[in-house]
C-alpha cells in the first residue's frame, strides 16, 4: 500500500473532489483515478460514491479515514525521528502576541535558525481570539501570547510561565517614592496605555471598573516597548508587563508604583492545536522557549 495513494484519498475525502484534489497535488486527473483504483483494488472494496459530479466517501472509505491519517503521520513521525535537527526542514508558522515579540523573539529567533536552518519562520502578530481561530483553521502551527490562563479542551499548553504586569512612571516622577499609590489618584495622572482588547489592558479596565474608576490615557498604541520608551521620556505613566520594562527600571530610567490595590499577572503562554502532529520544527521552537 502506497503512502501516495493514501495521501491522494485524504485530500479527494477533503475536498470531494478528484480534480481538486488533483490540482491541490499537481497530479494529472487520471493519474489520481488510477491511484485510488489500485488502493480500492488493494483492499478489496470502493472507498468513494461517484454519482455526478459529487463525490463521497462509502462506508467503508469512512472507516478507512481514520487509519489513513494514522498511517500518514505515523511515517511522518518515523521519517522525523531519524532526521538530525539540522536536516529538518519545512515551514513553522507562529503567531505572537506584540509583547513578547520586542522581548524574547530576536533571541529566540536567532537560536532558532542556527538549530534548524533549513526550516522557514512565517510569523504573524495576533490576539488571542485570532489565535484560536488560526489554530483551529490549521493556519498557524503554534501560538505565543500574554494573556489569562487559556485552558481549553482543544489546546495542548507547552509553556506556561507567569509575568507579572506593573504600572511605570519616569524616573523622578513624584508618585516614584511613595509606599503605595491608591487607585483614585492614580486614575488622575497622564496614561500612555496599550489598545483596549490587549490581555492586560483589559485586566487593569475590570480592576478600575470594579472600584468605579477609569482611567483615559491620551495616547493608545499597541507596542509595549513603544510605550516603555515614551514613558522614559516623561511623556506619562503605564501598566506594562514587567518583562518589558525590567531593563529600565535596572537601569534607573523608570520607576515601578507601588499599587497594592490593583496586582495584575498573566501568563506567558505557547499552544498548538491538540489534534496537530508535533512536528520537529515545533519541538525545537518549544524547547527553544522552555529554556
Amino acid at each position: 500500500m502506497e503512502l501516495r495513494n493514501i495521501n491522494t484519498f485524504l485530500h479527494i475525502a477533503e475536498l470531494h473532489s478528484f480534480s481538486s484534489a488533483a490540482r491541490e497535488l499537481g497530479y494529472s486527473q487520471s493519474a489520481v483515478s488510477a491511484q485510488i483504483a489500485q488502493l480500492e483494488a488493494e483492499l478489496g472494496t470502493p472507498l468513494f460514491d461517484r454519482v455526478g459530479k459529487t463525490v463521497r466517501l462509502t462506508d467503508a472509505g469512512q472507516t478507512f479515514q481514520t487509519y489513513a491519517r494514522t498511517l500518514l503521520i505515523t511515517a511522518q513521525q518515523a521519517k522525523a525521528a531519524l532526521m538530525p535537527a539540522r536536516a529538518v526542514s519545512g515551514t513553522l508558522r507562529v503567531a505572537l502576541a506584540d509583547s513578547v515579540c520586542s522581548t524574547f523573539l530576536p533571541d529566540l529567533l536567532q537560536q532558532f535558525h542556527a538549530l534548524c536552518p533549513q526550516v522557514e519562520l512565517v510569523l504573524r502578530t495576533a490576539t488571542a481570539d485570532e489565535m484560536l481561530r488560526l489554530l483551529g483553521a490549521n493556519q498557524i502551527d503554534l501560538a505565543y501570547t500574554l494573556d489569562q490562563p487559556l485552558l481549553l479542551p482543544s489546546l495542548t499548553l507547552a509553556v506556561n510561565v507567569p509575568e507579572p504586569v506593573c504600572f511605570v512612571a519616569p524616573a523622578g516622577h513624584p508618585l516614584a517614592e511613595a509606599e503605595a499609590v491608591p487607585l483614585d489618584v492614580l486614575a488622575q495622572q497622564e496614561f500612555l496605555l496599550t489598545e483596549r482588547g490587549m490581555s492586560y489592558r483589559d485586566a487593569l479596565d475590570q480592576r478600575l471598573a470594579a472600584r468605579g474608576l477609569a482611567i483615559h490615557p491620551y495616547i493608545e498604541l499597541g507596542s509595549a516597548s513603544l510605550l516603555c520608551q515614551m514613558v522614559e521620556r516623561g511623556m506619562g505613566l503605564s501598566f506594562l508587563p514587567e518583562y518589558i520594562v525590567c531593563p529600565a527600571l535596572s537601569a534607573g530610567r523608570l520607576a515601578r508604583l507601588r499599587v497594592p490595590d490593583c496586582t495584575v499577572t498573566m501568563h506567558r503562554q505557547l499552544f498548538y492545536h491538540k489534534d496537530k502532529w508535533l512536528t520537529p520544527q515545533m519541538k525545537a521552537f518549544i524547547a527553544l522557549v522552555e529554556q
